[in-house]
């Protein structure tokens, strides 16, 4: 499994990566925290990003700091490769 440690900052002006700090993703996610919509927003985000159907996050559901499972396929350097391309 791929995984990758996430922190997201909801009610943000716009949705984009901010970058990686200690080995965490982070996201400015547009959508608030209620009702699960921040969450839906990050995968939603990232699944077109990276072209990625299945992202499921692990921990963290009702936490800023999440752990997000890319697949068995995937291998976390590419991942991010694509994710701090400008």
């Amino acid at each position: 499994m791929c995984k990758m440690s996430v922190r997201i900052i909801p009610n943000s002006s716009r949705t984009h990566i901010v970058g990686l700090c200690d080995g965490i993703l982070k996201i400015r996610i547009m959508e608030p925290a209620e009702g699960n919509r921040a969450n839906e927003a990050l995968t939603k985000f990232l699944s077109k990003k990276l072209k990625i159907k299945t992202i499921c996050i692990v921990s963290g559901m009702r936490a800023r700091s999440k752990v997000l499972d890319f697949g068995n396929d995937f291998t976390i350097e590419p991942i991010l490769d694509r994710l701090l391309r400008k």
